[in-house]
């Protein structure tokens, strides 16, 4: 049996993801004989750095197949979503690939909503290769233009993204008459060279914009002078793209009188989902345009069957029946782009309240009931913030910012929630202002813990005690209300009652008005916990510990003193 250690290896070693033999050998190395018990910390580690290189692409290429049941695809996401989660890595690119799966499981309203909260719980931005899919899967001509211009990759890094890319701007360009753009992308495309696995696929969409462009004598030359016949490295949903382009084609050369015309070209595909499309040089084109229409139909209903829905024939079907001037119908405006009431982002004060209306919903009753008003409110923020502001508004935008985390987290959304509060600190700390910051930072400690990342949890808690080493005595009470306040959790907020307790402890024996403070911590750590649905390990006893230590100071003049005598009296 294949253990912990080996798997990394084998991982590495399967080819490429997008072709239907290593898919297979990967499925059965993860998901159906996958080595028994748990993984310690270093195998993890070590099958999450293989793993993420390739499981974004193989969960998404998983659902090109046919026969692979919804439940084998989730539970090939539910295990690459543990090794991440116990190797402290990002869970966003799973998110990616389960908008992808949408395109092969017919569900386009599905992908809609998660792109919107992919984008939502994203940093850095929704990778392109997850927008493209719900864009092409509404016909989005704009939004798909506007991703892949907005872009910009190196043919020689990502070929394979690059031509996918392209391949995916044929048909837009050519919607908004374009006609120029359009070819200079095809002549890019057929430059690369891009995996075996992705060949017939991309075959597609060039057979399907020289169809609707009227090139059919280009569309047919490409037929005739393109191996064909190795469809081994190609998914059954390359096939079908495929076959959809080359009857696009074929329609074009029956209409323009060239039906009774031998094609020319062999397509002789066996596939175990279908009866096999048997097309010879021979045959004529309304003949071959009957066989592939017939293979497409045959191969969507396949996926159709094991979807429980229709959405695959009913978008292939569009696509063949598809004319030319019906394309710049669906050129302009878009459904990938986020929706927010623009006029709404410059008055940050506003949006403040409400996210703190919000926030006060939380912690009562959860975002449940609200959640589409939170989403919406958030989105907002997140465009808001991402606007230039000048120094007249800093305080506000901190205090946005500082709200805007906590709203992502009660969202779900604990991967940028600590991001965003990592960079809030910073902000924080570029003004002086440490309350904050050490605040900021412990959101983004408690952020880290909602996804299962200690590791990252206790060094952002490391660097609290580090900002909390600096507090100093002076208005002790106005600058703890401050932190809580911000914090906005009790239990986030005790835990770091009891760090700034046992800052403030340190060296009460040179400064004695330490001791004051450190009570007053205490006092609101005790005062937090009461409140706390889950009391954090270890912090009513640090508490009790800072309070044994400060006991014998600050207690007013010989106040030392007086405690020492106490002691030894309890002594006697």
């Amino acid at each position: 049996m294949t253990t912990w250690e080996e798997l990394p290896a084998l991982v590495a070693a399967a080819g490429d993801p997008r072709s239907p033999a290593p898919q297979r050998r990967l499925f059965d190395l993860l998901v159906r004989s996958h080595p028994a018990g748990e993984p310690s910390r270093q195998e993890a580690v070590a099958l999450a750095e293989a793993l993420g290189e390739i499981d974004r692409t193989w969960l998404a290429a998983l659902g090109e197949d046919p026969v692979r049941t919804r439940e084998e695809v989730d539970q090939a996401v539910d295990l690459c979503r543990a090794v991440r989660t116990a190797a402290g890595e990002s869970l966003l690119p799973l998110r990616f690939a389960r908008i992808e799966l949408c395109t092969f499981f017919g569900e386009g309203a599905d992908a809609l909503e998660m792109l919107r909260e992919a984008r939502l719980f994203s940093h850095d931005g929704v990778d392109a290769s997850a927008t493209l899919a719900a864009a092409r899967l509404h016909d989005d001509y704009s939004g798909v233009i506007r991703t892949t211009t907005a872009v910009v990759r190196r043919h020689e890094a990502d070929p394979a993204g690059t031509a996918r890319s392209l391949s995916a701007s044929l048909l837009p360009y050519l919607a908004q008459g374009r006609k120029v753009e359009a070819e200079d992308a095809l002549m890019a495309l057929e430059e690369l060279d891009v995996p075996d696995s992705l060949r017939l696929r991309l075959l597609g969409d060039r057979l399907e914009y020289l169809g609707l462009s009227g090139q059919w004598e280009r569309g047919l030359a490409v037929l005739r002078h393109t191996e064909l016949a190795d469809t081994g490295s190609s998914s059954a949903w390359a096939l079908l793209n495929a076959a959809v382009g080359a009857s696009l084609v074929l329609r074009a050369a029956n209409r323009a009188g060239y039906g009774a015309n031998a094609l020319g070209a062999t397509l002789r595909w066996a596939t175990p989902w279908t009866p096999p499309l048997q097309v010879t040089g021979w045959d004529t084109v309304v003949h071959a345009y009957d066989a592939v229409t017939s293979f497409v139909r045959s191969l969507a209903v396949r996926f159709d069957a094991r979807n429980g829905n229709n959405g695959v024939s009913y978008r292939q079907e569009s696509r063949m029946a598809a004319e030319p001037g019906g394309l710049s119908r669906r050129s302009y405006g878009t459904v990938t782009a986020a929706a927010v009431d623009q006029s709404r982002l410059p008055h940050r004060a506003s949006l403040l309240s409400d996210v703190n209306q919000l926030l006060v919903l939380a912690r009562g009753y959860g975002l449940q009931s609200v959640h589409e008003r939170a989403v919406t409110t958030a989105e907002t923020v997140s465009e808001s913030l991402a606007c230039v502001t000048d120094d007249s508004q800093l305080e506000t935008v901190v205090d946005l910012r500082v709200a805007f985390a906590r709203l992502l987290l009660a969202l779900g959304a604990g991967e940028r929630a600590e991001l965003e509060a990592l960079d809030t600190a910073e902000l924080c700390l570029s003004q002086g202002w440490i309350e904050l910051a050490s605040a900021s930072v412990a959101t983004a400690a408690r952020a880290a813990g909602s996804r299962g990342d200690d590791a990252s949890r206790q060094r952002h808690w490391d660097r609290v005690r580090g900002l909390m080493a600096d507090w100093g005595s002076s208005r002790t009470k106005e600058r703890i209300s401050l932190v809580v306040e911000a914090v906005g959790d009790p239990a986030t907020a005790a835990t770091m009652m009891a760090v700034l307790g046992e800052a403030l402890a340190q060296g009460v024996e040179e400064d004695t008005s330490r001791a004051s403070a450190a009570r007053e911590a205490c006092k609101r750590g005790r005062e937090l916990l009461g409140r706390s649905k889950s009391v954090p390990d270890g912090v009513e006893q640090r508490l009790d510990a800072v309070e044994r230590q400060v006991a014998p100071f600050g207690r007013g003049r010989g106040g030392r003193h007086r405690a020492v005598q106490e002691e030894d009296s309890a002594d006697l």
